[in-house]
This record gives C-alpha cells, sequence and structure tokens, in this order.
C-alpha cells in the first residue's frame, strides 16, 4: 500500500513567455461532444487509460470512454463518507486516491475502498488536494498539511504541518493545492498566500511579494462577477469557500501547475494567473487586460503538445507563451464556469463545469482544438 508514485512534470508547459500577451477569441465552433450532468460542481477530473474518474459533488462516477454507455457511480450511499469530491489521484498501481468534503480520504484497491479520517491521523475531513512523491502521500487539508510515509493504516506513518509548528512557514492552514518539483521541493497554494518547503525549510509568499495583480488593474473587468458566481459554487459542497462577498483576493490560491521549466503557475481568485519564477522568486501576473477571459482562475491543464490549458469564470483558455487563445459558449462550451480541466492520453481535453461535461478533440501534432466542420 505505500507503493506511490514520483511527481513527473515531463510533458508540461515548456514554451517562453513573450514580455507582452494578449488574447484571441477562438472563431469556430469547437469539434466535441457534451454530456450534461444532473450535478453540480465538477470540480476534479481524472483520466486513467479508456477510464474517466469525475468528482462532483453527488459522488464519483468512474465513465468508460470507450465504450459511451459504462458507468460505476460511488457515493456515500456505498463506499464513500461524503459525496463531496475535491480530490482523485491515481498511485503507481493506477489505484485512485479520493480527497472529498468532510469524508476525509478513500481508497481503491481495485476490489475495495479503504476510508482515513482523524483517527487514522488526517488532521480534517476535508482534503482538497493529493499528490505523491516516491513512498510519500502529500495531502492537503483545511487545518493544514499531513505527509504520510509509508503504509497510511499506521498512525506512526502520519504527520502534520501547520501553521503553529512551522512557527507560519506554512502561511495558512487551509490548504487548497500541492505542486512536487523534481527536486523534492514542495509548494503549497492556501488561502493567505503560498508556502515552499525543502529540507527542512519553509518559505512563504503572498501578495507583498508579488502574487495577484493589483487591485486597479482588475477591479473594472471583476465588477458584478460575484453574483453570476451564485449556483456554480455554493449548492452542495462548497468548491470553493469563504468568497462569497468578494471579488478580488490576491492571496487566494484556487489551483496551481508546476511546468517543465520549474515556473509556478498560480491561480488567484480575482488577481489573475500569476507565474513565479522558482530560481528568481519573481512573479509576472497576468489579467484580462494581458489577454486572459477572467481573472478568476480555476483551474489549470497542460498538454503534451506543451500547451497550458486555462478554466476562469469566463471561458477556457490555451496559452502558447504569446497569445491567450479563448474559448467560451460561442465556440459551443456549455457553461463559462471551468472548474476542472483533464488532458487525455488520445489527444482529447475533458473539461468540466456546472451540470456538464465536454470532451474537445485536439489536433495530435499542434494540440490546438479541430474544430467543428
Amino acid at each position: 500500500m505505500a507503493n506511490f508514485i514520483q511527481i513527473d512534470i515531463s510533458n508540461g508547459f515548456s514554451l517562453p513567455v513573450s514580455k507582452n500577451t494578449s488574447g484571441e477569441s477562438f472563431p469556430h465552433i469547437l469539434k466535441k461532444q457534451t454530456f450534461d450532468l444532473n450535478t453540480k460542481n465538477i470540480k476534479v477530473l481524472t483520466s486513467q487509460g479508456r477510464q474517466l474518474w469525475i468528482g462532483t459533488n453527488a459522488g464519483i462516477i468512474r465513465y468508460g470512454t470507450h465504450t459511451k454507455k459504462g458507468y460505476e457511480v460511488y457515493d456515500n450511499h456505498n463506499y464513500l463518507l461524503s459525496n463531496g469530491i475535491f480530490a482523485i489521484n491515481l498511485d503507481s498501481k493506477n489505484q485512485p486516491w479520493v480527497g472529498t468534503y468532510g469524508g476525509g480520504l478513500s481508497h481503491f484497491d481495485g476490489k475495495q475502498w479503504h476510508n482515513f479520517n482523524t483517527p487514522q491521523g488526517l488532521n480534517d475531513s476535508f482534503v482538497y488536494d493529493i499528490k505523491f512523491d516516491k513512498n510519500t502521500i502529500w495531502l492537503a487539508t483545511w487545518s493544514g498539511i499531513n505527509k504520510i510515509t509509508g503504509n497510511p493504516e499506521s498512525r506512526k506513518n502520519w504527520q502534520s504541518f501547520t501553521v503553529e509548528n512551522t512557527d507560519g512557514g506554512l502561511i495558512d492552514n487551509w490548504v487548497y493545492t500541492i505542486e512536487i518539483a523534481p527536486s523534492g521541493k514542495m509548494w503549497f497554494g492556501t488561502e493567505s498566500g503560498i508556502s515552499s518547503y525543502e529540507n527542512g525549510k519553509w518559505e512563504a509568499f503572498n501578495h507583498s511579494n508579488g502574487l495577484g495583480a493589483s487591485y486597479n488593474k482588475v477591479k473594472n473587468d471583476n465588477r458584478g462577477i460575484i453574483s453570476l458566481f451564485q449556483g456554480q459554487h455554493h449548492s452542495g459542497s462548497p468548491s470553493i469557500p469563504n468568497i462569497q462577498s468578494s471579488d478580488y483576493r490576491p492571496n487566494y490560491v484556487i489551483s496551481m501547475l508546476l511546468d517543465k521549466k520549474n515556473r509556478l503557475w498560480i491561480g488567484t481568485w480575482g488577481g489573475g494567473l500569476s507565474m513565479l519564477d522558482t530560481q528568481t522568486l519573481t512573479f509576472r501576473n497576468f489579467t484580462v487586460a494581458n489577454g486572459l477571459p477572467g481573472n478568476f482562475i480555476l483551474s489549470l491543464e497542460s498538454t503534451k503538445s506543451g500547451g497550458l490549458w486555462i478554466g476562469t469564470n469566463n471561458g477556457l483558455s490555451r496559452f502558447d507563451g504569446k497569445i491567450f487563445h479563448n474559448f467560451s459558449t460561442i465556440n459551443g462550451l456549455k457553461s463559462k464556469f471551468i472548474l476542472s480541466i483533464e488532458a487525455a492520453s488520445n489527444h482529447s481535453l475533458w473539461v468540466g463545469s456546472n451540470n456538464s461535461l465536454t470532451q474537445i478533440f485536439l489536433d495530435p501534432k499542434t494540440g490546438n482544438p479541430l474544430q467543428f466542420n
């Protein structure tokens, strides 16, 4: 049970970033297929060969993408302790680990489910992200970070990191996302900024260090957005809590992605997309003014072709280092709120939003979306 996987960013975004960027709207209807789901908040998508794991506020759907018909549902009526799904990641045995809203951590070994909660060592029962590094599993929770080395069924293998026991090195106990560099350096996105951890040393960064654009740069584009979010996030499990009345929280990290060049891409709540050069520890921010379709960055993904995909409050975007190519309901998407993105091995992109799932077909060579003829 301790055969976890080393994080791999070999296919991550690696293109140079231009000094000046812009945005362009895609002019065609996407070649795609759309699935309507009777659930809100498709918070996470994880591809497993010809299976797609879909995390919703009504449990997990395991969908057979090759049959178009076969699917299984896992929820609190049979296997899980909670229907709110925050995270799904696969270990070295290609078996899923699931982070839930109020139900702790769940693991499917191919035959049965195993549940882990606060009695086993979890900081709390809300698990927002899961990452593996060799024989270690890292968990982002709403009461700090858990590190499990070896078998999670043994309480002695659990370790906890909080604001208190790291002397503020972990900048906030509300932790949402984790990235691991090839060197083993850890990055944690929280409600108050980001923290790094390497060789026992912690560092913290927030808006005062350059994270997130200034309010003056985004205030006009953010005006009126919060009312549109109602019903997108706050039905069932709240996939993004504590933001009901704020249209700008640049320290609030919703999503992160570490690319092949070891640049950390950080999605903020209303402060746009930040890029941290992890060597110089300097930030660069991108907003609607720089070409993004929206300043609320809800999800991030990269593909084998090197494209960086960005899910926002106002549609989907593909960044090539110079231009943000933007996609919206005009191109055939069902919703402008892009909550999750997953690149599959069959040259397609799965996009989760509110009540709908879309499969976008990509050109195998360029990675660009194919258009409907």
